[in-house]
């Protein structure tokens, strides 16, 4: 089978997706949109335990050798991994090292929600299943609904996710950055070759520092994401004149006082007229009304596209912490939120 899909017992195909894009392969539960881990993991039959033994020597007869106090033979340096189906029965996946760890498929999906800053009943699941017998997984999140990136990374980040892991000893798991969907195996190993941030963990290691660091490789902070979102509905809460923003906004971006020369005051005033202008576009009060929120992004806007300098300029100092534009926006930011 080119897809290398896996069948249950039944017959059926070991995959879930979202239905508006169909796969080529055409197999699989469609589902009405995007959904969530716990749909997509029950659709998919990838729910299964994963179970680790020990290995056994047996004759051609499938009889267990023993030695003469009656004791098995085991393979020591080995063990195998099973499936454990609902009827009580058992598949063999793999042989694996003594070093390894079985990971369920749902505790690996559960990280990568975790690492995108989704949760077990946000509707992100696009696709979902299972290879090689069930030896091996996969899952697609659509990191479109999602808010991702503080500091301009979010522009160059991928629509997908493909998570992968494997039961066999040789896919270790995987959360990859890519614009490639995950349908089948070439698919996943695809998406893995060609995506631009990719995080590895091998099924030995300790699982308590996967989020921490898969954040870290992927480019995502959901922490800031959490924060940006806090912050947009306070301003969003603060009500703003039609027409204009306040003098104390443009105060902050070129102060004057009596001492002030006419060209300082002239600059002032030719700042604020194109502020107001801002301010007023379909971008901002066209969109969100007149509040803070609306207010904040014009002087974003203006700070990161209407300075006198380079577009490099622009770019390095919006995703610099300790630039001058960055701390004007959050003293704007504390202004109108007080």
């Amino acid at each position: 089978m080119p897809h290398g899909l896996d069948r249950t017992k039944t017959g059926r195909i070991r995959m879930a997706y979202n239905d508006r894009l169909i796969p080529w392969h055409r197999l699989g539960t469609p589902l009405a949109g995007l959904q969530t881990m716990e749909t997509m993991l029950q659709a998919a039959e990838a729910d299964y335990d994963v179970i680790l033994t020990k290995v056994a020597a047996v004759d051609d007869l499938g009889n267990l050798i023993r030695n003469p106090d009656g004791e098995p033979v085991f393979v020591n340096d080995s063990r195998a991994t099973l499936r454990q189906n609902i009827d009580g029965t058992f598949d063999a996946l793999a042989t694996v090292g003594t070093r390894y760890e079985v990971r369920q498929n749902r505790e690996v999906l559960e990280r990568a929600l975790a690492v995108v800053g989704a949760s077990r009943g946000d509707a992100v699941m696009d696709t979902c299943g299972c290879l090689k017998g069930g030896a091996r997984f996969f899952a697609t999140i659509d990191l479109g609904p999602l808010v991702l990136d503080p500091t301009g990374i979010n522009d160059k980040l991928e629509r997908y996710l493909v998570i992968s892991t494997g039961h066999d000893g040789v896919w270790p798991i995987r959360y990859s950055n890519t614009e490639i969907r995950a349908v089948c195996n070439n698919t996943v190993v695809l998406a893995q070759k060609s995506a631009r941030r990719v995080y590895t963990a091998r099924h030995t290691r300790n699982m308590d520092t996967v989020i921490d660091d898969a954040q870290t490789v992927l480019g995502i902070s959901t922490v800031w994401a959490s924060e940006f979102r806090k912050s947009a509905e306070e301003l969003l809460s603060v009500k703003m004149l039609p027409s204009y923003l306040p003098d104390k906004v443009i105060d902050v971006l070129a102060p004057v006082d009596k001492k002030s020369s006419k060209r300082s005051k002239d600059y002032r005033d030719s700042l604020g007229d194109m502020l107001n202008e801002i301010y007023r576009n379909k971008r901002n009060a066209g969109s969100y009304g007149n509040n803070g929120w609306t207010a904040y992004n014009a002087v974003c806007e203006l700070l990161d596209h209407y300075r006198y300098t380079t577009p490099e300029e622009h770019a390095l100092a919006s995703m610099d912490e300790n630039s001058s534009v960055t701390k004007k926006k959050l003293q704007i930011q504390q202004l109108l939120l007080n």
